[in-house]
């Protein structure tokens, strides 16, 4: 055969390794002890060392090892370093449009963590090669990590794609990277390479056959291995075989991962490939796209992105605000009396963002799995929010100058409560408390039953001295003061849940208020007007209405009136049979809008306004409660979602008319909004369309100045069609994987029943409908982005029973993000400096101007860098206003130190080279 070009075939050994699927992770984990052990004690050739192989892009595989064979680090560590294995540069091989950009970071970071270990560094590919779809920010996560080739199988090759195997991949921002597509049979298209002459040349024509046409580079990648398979025990001679038969149009060479990379990007890069812009997520004709498993366990999706939001916008700050507002915090030591300092604070924060991606490998988050993965995730995923807790509490003492030992010697009072603002802006108005009352003093141990604890207390009042509260729900329970050095000092309270019309926090700052009692009114001259809030029945219905929104329910009918438009029938639940597996759905017959039948007010303000319908389905086998509430002051409509699923193979989706028939769907994704289409399928494709999209936050509809935007709270699965916007609130399916399938006939996994997957029992989400008219994108994204933040970030505060207020200020500032046209992406301590990272994000198609606001003058060191914390720009001593400008698009990275400070701190490693 005449090739168009010699081709540089290049060799890379390696295993597919899923860490849990059809086994859970114990059982597979052995078999990787296994292939690791027969790897380190492979013979090398003379005096080199042992051929390398690839352990998969992912360092998880190295801790997961030497958690069984501790003895072996010494031996791993000697074949890392050597280059006869190879790991990372991902901690594990995560979904890539489930997870925030931020998690994605942090999976980049924690990977590179793990390879410093062993004096190691990953090789530089963003390599991809089962994620089932890639985000369009990749090319600026990959350039932001130095990396110049990102390795991709599922998402490319659909009928809007080019037919090649070398793409220049462009990023919102302008980063390119140089994407390697797989070919149809993916990363073991070179598995089982047979060591004969014959069998050699029947393989390679089949090889040629099938790369050849869309190679234009080259440089072809021939990856030797398959879902967990150990290294082919002749592999030597098979490669010898194959040299063979391909000479002399092209030569063979058994090499690394990272070297490919090299050898592609020349080439590349030499070569006129085509340019390739935004997400992939089409594989239709040519592999199976697999873009069905956005919803499959959604209550743990849901909950993985609360988790990753309480991380990145609740925990992670409050340590950097810190760092930033006290000196003496800064020391990193270790606290003589055991309570939590930045000693700890770091390693506790890489702790839990590692066990929250133990999550996130694609058969795990999306739900592709046996039931006993799925265990596993739930209990990984309360271990995280444990965790969380701990670290916001230690991290907001250290912020607060609290001290849990010497406050064991004040005396409990139930009259401070502390406000928190979760954004980067100043916000007042509503916020959501947890005030307490003592009840009783309830002591543990020997001699405890002789104090009396009332059973049933009578009922305290409680509010905020000089503020409009509202009552939400009280219950009694116990509660813990601890102390490192002290036995906890337990109560018996009644926790008040209040809303409270409170004045501005600082933007990642705190304010202290005065908590009352007894119920008597509150002034209302102490702060600004509450804006109006009604709600009352009409004969045309019961009516809510605030300064921004008019909302009807008559007869189960829900219609929104905001930003000059009417939207009738706004509200509707729908089912479908779903007889599909894990991976794809297999609607059948016509969906069944379940019935709404009764309707009460629950709330009836000041502050917040709602009502609650409840839907049935006609075999009564789905019940949910759509609490439908209009806060003051809000521009959009929250609906909390509650229901009981007791029927299986079916898909439930709420469904929320948009009033716009010709519109264009926007979803928010990683770093930045991204617009959407469905595909279309080619005429030989034999795996149907999937016409839902993956959302973070929100997906909007727009024609001209008019926007209507669902928002969610984690919700992975999203449809856009004529005039409606559906989410879906569970798939309820019972099969890993199915060969019968009219819309993917054949296998896409290993099959196994998995009946929790039918997700019985309660479900709950929180979600959002708001109009927008906007006369610019930017003015749009601005009141989307307030909208999200109101809707899953509200200001929040709680009573802090033992806090010093004699040398507690009020007001603390924190760290304000100036300039409309940016978002805040992270606020953090970071990796290998002893410093804080602080990330925008501009949102806009133009250059735009932002600021940061410090809490104090300093004086600190600021440098740009790239996403992985390398320098890109020489430091400046700055203020507490840091100035900065975004091209379109940008993701602006600063890193701030004091001047002269370049120890790192406890725990953290030296900052990467390259």
């Amino acid at each position: 055969m005449t090739l168009p070009k010699p081709l540089n075939v290049c060799v890379v050994c390696h295993t597919h390794w899923d860490r849990e699927w059809y086994h859970p992770l114990p059982r597979f984990r052995q078999r990787l002890v296994s292939l690791i052990d027969s790897l380190i004690s492979a013979p090398g050739q003379g005096h080199r060392a042992p051929s390398p192989f690839l352990l998969d892009g992912q360092a998880i595989t190295l801790c997961d090892y030497l958690h069984v064979r501790p003895e072996q680090h010494e031996a791993l560590r000697d074949r890392l370093q050597s280059g006869a294995l190879e790991a990372g540069p991902w901690y594990v091989l995560a979904d890539n449009l489930i997870p925030s950009g931020e998690a994605i970071l942090r999976n980049l970071e924690a990977g590179r963590r793990v390879l410093r270990r062993f004096g190691a560094t990953p090789p530089r590919v963003a390599y991809c090669p089962d994620s089932f779809g890639h985000p369009a920010a990749m090319p600026t996560i990959a350039a932001g990590y130095g990396f110049t080739v990102a390795v991709v199988w599922r998402g490319f090759g659909g009928a809007a794609h080019p037919a090649v195997d070398a793409f220049q991949w462009v990023g919102a921002d302008g980063a390119v990277v140089y994407g390697y597509h797989l070919p149809p049979d993916g990363y073991e298209v070179g598995s089982a390479l047979p060591p004969t002459p014959n069998a050699a040349a029947h393989r390679w024509q089949q090889l040629v056959t099938q790369v050849t046409p869309r190679n234009h580079t080259g440089v072809v990648l021939l990856p030797n291995g398959a879902d967990h398979h150990a290294l082919q025990p002749d592999i030597a001679d098979a490669i010898t075989a194959l040299q063979h038969a391909a000479a002399p149009v092209a030569t063979v060479q058994r090499t690394t991962l990272d070297d490919f990379a090299a050898q592609f990007a020349r080439a590349a890069q030499a070569s006129n490939v085509p340019t390739v812009h935004g997400e992939l997520r089409d594989s239709y004709g040519f592999t199976w796209t697999l873009g069905g498993t956005l919803a499959t366990r959604a209550q743990q999706k849901r909950r993985n992105a609360r988790l990753e939001r309480s991380l990145i916008r609740d925990v992670e700050p409050w340590a950097a605000v810190s760092w930033l507002a006290h000196s003496s915090v800064r020391s990193s030591a270790p606290s003589a009396d055991g309570s939590v300092t930045l000693a700890q604070l770091p390693a506790f924060l890489h702790t839990a963002w590692q066990e929250l991606l133990e999550t996130h490998p694609h058969d795990t988050l999306c739900g592709c799995s046996i039931d006993a993965v799925a265990r596993a995730m739930d209990i990984r995923q309360e271990s995280v929010a444990a965790q969380l807790r701990g670290i916001r509490e230690a991290a907001l003492h250290l912020r607060l100058s609290h001290h849990p030992v010497a406050a064991r010697e004040r005396v409990v009072r139930d009259d401070v409560v502390v406000v928190r603002n979760r954004a980067a802006v100043a916000r007042a108005g509503m916020a959501t408390m947890r005030l307490i009352e003592t009840v009783a003093d309830v002591r543990v141990g020997p001699g405890g039953g002789d104090v009396i604890v009332p059973t049933d207390p009578a009922p305290g009042t409680v509010g905020l001295a000089g503020l409009e509260t509202q009552r939400l729900s009280a219950r009694v329970r116990p509660l813990r003061r601890e102390s490192p050095q002290h036995y906890p000092d337990n109560d018996l309270v009644r926790v008040h849940r209040v809303l409270a019309w409170v004045p501005e926090v600082p933007a990642y700052g705190l304010r202290r208020l005065t908590q009352a009692r007894g119920g008597e009114p509150a002034p209302l001259d102490v702060t600004p007007r509450v804006p109006a809030l009604d709600i009352a029945e009409t004969p045309s219905g019961i009516v809510m209405r605030n300064d921004f929104v008019r909302m009807t329910v008559q007869a189960g009918t829900v219609s929104i009136q905001q930003a000059g438009r009417e939207i009738s029938n706004a509200l509707a639940l729908e089912t479908i049979t779903d007889l599909g597996d894990s991976y794809t759905p297999s609607l059948r017959g016509t969906a069944e809008a379940l019935r709404c039948g009764a309707v009460r007010i629950v709330h009836r303000g000041p502050l917040r306004a709602a009502l609650r319908l409840r839907w049935e389905s006609a075999a009564r086998d789905i019940r949910v409660d759509t609490t439908l509430s209009l806060d003051a002051g809000a521009d959009f409509v929250r609906c909390d979602v509650h229901g009981t699923n007791r029927k299986r193979d079916h898909r439930l989706q709420l469904r929320w008319r948009t009033g716009l028939n010709e519109a264009v769907t926007t979803a928010d994704a990683a770093f930045g909004p991204v617009r959407r289409v469905v595909a279309v399928a080619p005429p030989n494709s034999r795996e149907a369309v999937v016409p839902t999209m993956p959302m973070h936050r929100w997906v909007a509809q727009t024609a001209g100045r008019d926007s209507t935007v669902l928002l969610a709270d984690g919700l992975a699965e999203a449809a856009s069609s004529a005039d409606t916007l559906s989410i879906t609130l569970l798939r309820a399916i019972g099969e890993l994987s199915r060969h019968d399938l009219p819309e993917r006939p054949g296998h896409a996994g290993w099959p196994a029943s998995t009946p929790k997957a039918q997700s019985l029992g309660r479900f709950q989400a929180t979600l959002g409908l708001l109009c927008v008219a906007a006369d610019s994108e930017p003015e749009r994204l601005r009141a989307i982005a307030g909208a999200v933040d109101q809707l899953l970030l509200p200001l929040v505060g709680h009573t802090m029973r033992d806090l010093d207020v004699v040398n507690s200020p009020e007001v603390l500032p924190g760290v304000e993000l100036i300039g409309p046209e940016c978002e805040m992406s992270a606020i953090t301590l970071a990796q290998h400096h002893e410093g804080v990272v602080l990330r925008a994000v501009n949102r806009t198609e133009a250059h735009a101007n932002g600021a940061w606001q410090l809490p104090n003058d300093g004086p600190w060191m600021v440098q740009q860098c790239r996403l992985d914390e390398t320098p890109i720009g020489a430091a400046e001593r700055c203020g507490a206003v840091i100035a900065f400008t975004a091209a379109p698009r940008e993701i602006v990275t600063l890193l701030v130190t004091v001047p002269h400070a370049h120890a790192s701190p406890v725990g953290l490693a030296s900052p990467p080279q390259g």
